[in-house]
């Protein structure tokens, strides 16, 4: 049994209360029951809302109680970006397990002395990079490290959706609550891809913009609303990255394409159960991810005379929760889903696209031990 508690009632946190709940139905042994034992928000009419919702035995407003209670194996930080170090190093001080949201923090400085304070303790710790826990994106890593794409020459991806809905900006447009906008809250997911698939970035040129306004006035620092960044790995190849959320037509376009010597694969976020192959002389074809030897593939149900269906996000975040249980359980490391040293990595590597827009120049990457 793992007692878990989240910080945060919003989008994420419900989508965590959801998975964690779900990730005990699991086919995958040993079996592991959860217990939603808390939910903290400052909202305390949501978190009421959260707690009848999905039956977390008591609800609070203030995070300490999530992150120290006695009666919590398990510390879920879905608050806003802000509020990511505080909870968390507080959790693992008191001995929790340490499952923080995505980007970890709002700066590299910060990312770091989170991750230091928290490796410090010795507790499990994972940071929600989800596209880690996506089948077609499983399938394309083992793909590339059993050579079948030959050496990697280019990797390139897009992430495009319109987060404006006509009223007032969210918190994630406020630079002091959230850092960096669209590079930090989009671009950082596909900077953890390309270190996930390819490796690690060793040089970067960026541009960014912003255009976006708080209608109520109360936001007055609004953080970027889109970037487009070209980078070099350490390997020698080539990468390119682009993100927006204020792409009016975009409901979620996510593509990440990853080009070798061999053959070329390419994923789309809304088809997220395929990954389309490229071979030369042959075009494309596309490959479902739903095969008995794929990732995840037993995770549910069992492939029979009714095939193997279709997966959703709800899933992917279930495939997420439950290896954060199983290192949990076995007091093991996460890797290869993203720790909070990857965390970190992407935050620096993510400042250093920030330099880079600012600067004009290429700017390299370096990360601190």
């Amino acid at each position: 049994m793992v007692r878990i508690g989240i910080l945060g009632a919003g989008f994420i946190g419900q989508m965590h209360a959801l998975t964690f709940k779900t990730a005990s139905m699991s086919s995958w042994q040993p079996k592991i029951k959860t217990t939603l034992k808390m939910i903290a928000d400052q909202n305390e009419g949501l978190a009421s809302q959260l707690a009848e919702r999905y039956e977390f035995e008591r609800t609070s407003t203030d995070w300490h109680e999530a992150a120290t209670s006695p009666d919590i194996d398990l510390f879920v930080n879905a608050g806003p970006n802000h509020l990511h170090a505080a909870p968390s190093i507080a959790a693992a001080e008191a001995g929790k397990a340490v499952f923080c949201e995505k980007p970890l923090a709002g700066t590299a400085d910060e990312a770091y002395a989170l991750w230091k304070a928290v490796q410090k303790t010795g507790v499990v710790n994972l940071c929600a990079f989800m596209h880690r826990s996506i089948p077609s994106l499983n399938l394309a890593r083992q793909m590339i490290q059993a050579g079948e794409l030959g050496e990697i020459r280019h990797f390139r991806s897009r992430f495009l959706l319109n987060m404006l809905d006509g009223g007032p900006l969210s918190w994630r447009f406020d630079k002091t609550k959230a850092g960096l906008g669209a590079l930090g809250d989009l671009g950082s997911h596909h900077v953890d891809q390309a270190r996930f698939l390819v490796g690690e970035l060793a040089s970067v040129t960026a541009m960014m913009g912003t255009w976006s306004k708080d209608s109520a006035g109360m936001i007055t620092n609004v953080n970027d609303d889109a970037f487009v960044c070209a980078g070099r790995f350490e390997n020698g190849a080539t990468a390119s990255f682009e993100a927006s959320r204020v792409a009016a037509a975009h409901n979620l376009g996510g593509f990440i394409e990853v080009d070798g010597t061999k053959r070329s694969i390419a994923f789309h976020m809304e088809r997220l159960n395929e990954l389309v192959i490229y071979e030369p002389g042959r075009g494309p074809r596309v490959q479902m991810t739903t095969q008995a030897d794929h990732p995840y593939s037993d995770f549910w149900l069992p492939i029979g005379i009714q095939g193997q269906h279709p997966l959703g996000w709800n899933e992917c975040f279930a495939h997420q929760a439950r290896h954060m249980l199983e290192a949990v359980v076995a007091g093991k490391s996460v890797a290869p889903r993203a720790t909070f040293e990857d965390g970190y990595r992407v935050a620096e590597t993510v400042e250093a696209i920030a330099r880079s827009a600012e600067s004009g120049r290429v700017e390299k990457i370096t990360f601190r031990s």
